[in-house]
């Protein structure tokens, strides 16, 4: 802590772990656009933290407690700790592997304590895990405001957890509109572009099926990009081989840091996840004019109506159908693009959501 500091009101962002996803990308782009002499940031992974963690400002300290799988009551004392010598006015947990640690904040002081949901878990992909939600209910008079980025995860705190409504708060997820934006492009083939973690939850074994169902028509050619690392790449890899998709379709490029000018070369994005709430991934599409194919899940249709095709989940006939709509009308794909761009800087702009987030941590 610099002598400085201590008249800062400071803000501890506690996540389960600091790596690349959309959810870590919200936390970042507040962070960097809340940098002022009035307030301070800190960052606590309960694990680890890998490269990501060098988009945040060089003055954010960071902390990272390698929690042990399960229990871990160590992490409580650790917290308190940290709480106390960092001097935090305002605890903000992300997720339900975080909600656990709001009392031992307040023991410690903390006069402001914020939740935020950002969509579910694939323990809990539908939200009817009892355990969960009595979890959420314990901890509910520990927290001031819980924060919703979708409309349906704020109905389903209020209406199925039973949280009390005036604590619950909508904040849409925001995007850069100067970092994500069209490019004028001429491709070749129809370019497809998936960014995500490849983990159970981004469900991208449906979306290789249908990638094997639309190989086997006679359509104009295509490839489909995979952005993203995660416990199943190898799988996923393995299972592309075993479809016998050809390299031509395919193509996995791992963790990349210039999404912003990927996303713009593509022609549509595609999201083939099990639960969601606002996907960061899906805005930053939206705000380079693609349009969108995703699963009928979470917080999506709220942001997809006619600027994209939804589709159930867990299912790769209905998801290469879309695909092959857009693959045999692609003036109506660019025509959708244009109609998400519209919507993103009408309603999904990051100033918007961190000036509300600031409203919160500013609240006592």
């Amino acid at each position: 802590m610099t002598p400085n500091s201590a008249a800062r009101k400071v803000i501890l962002h506690l996540i389960y772990r600091l790596d690349t996803g959309g959810l870590e990308r919200v936390m970042i782009n507040c962070i960097n656009s809340l940098q002022n002499s009035s307030i301070r940031h800190v960052v606590v992974s309960l694990t680890n933290a890998g490269t990501f963690a060098n988009n945040l400002p060089p003055d954010v300290e960071v902390f990272c407690l390698e929690k042990k799988p399960g229990a871990d009551l160590s992490i409580h004392l650790k917290l308190f700790k940290i709480f106390r010598t960092q001097k935090v006015n305002v605890l903000h947990t992300y997720n339900i592997a975080t909600i656990e640690y709001h009392p031992i904040a307040r023991l410690a002081g903390v006069k402001t304590c914020i939740h935020a949901e950002h969509g579910r878990d694939i323990n809990d992909p539908t939200g009817a895990n009892r355990k969960y939600k009595i979890l959420r209910r314990l901890m509910s008079p520990f927290i001031d405001h819980f924060v919703a980025v979708s409309r349906d995860l704020k109905e389903w705190l209020i209406n199925d957890v039973g949280i009390p409504e005036p604590k619950c708060k909508l904040v849409y997820n925001g995007i850069n509109t100067d970092k994500f934006r069209p490019q004028s492009h001429t491709n070749q083939h129809l370019r497809f572009i998936h960014v995500a973690r490849l983990a159970e939850i981004k469900d991208q074994k449906t979306l290789l099926q249908a990638i094997s169902l639309l190989c086997q028509k006679d359509l104009p050619p295509f490839i489909l990009y995979i952005i993203g690392d995660g416990p199943l790449r190898l799988t996923l890899e393995q299972q592309a081989v075993d479809l016998k998709i050809p390299n031509s379709v395919l193509c996995f490029k791992g963790d990349c840091p210039n999404v912003e000018q990927l996303l713009p070369a593509a022609d549509v994005f595609v999201l083939s996840s099990l639960a969601e709430g606002i996907p960061m991934s899906i805005l930053e599409a939206m705000a380079c004019s693609l349009p969108v194919i995703a699963t009928k899940v979470g917080g999506i249709p709220e942001i997809i109506g006619d600027n994209g095709l939804l589709v159930p989940s867990r299912n790769p006939q209905e998801l290469a159908d879309a695909m092959e709509f857009y693959i045999l009308n692609q003036d109506i794909a660019k025509s959708h693009g244009i109609i998400g761009l519209s919507n993103v800087n009408h309603m999904f702009s990051e100033k918007q959501m961190v000036n509300s987030y600031l409203e919160l941590y500013l609240s006592r």
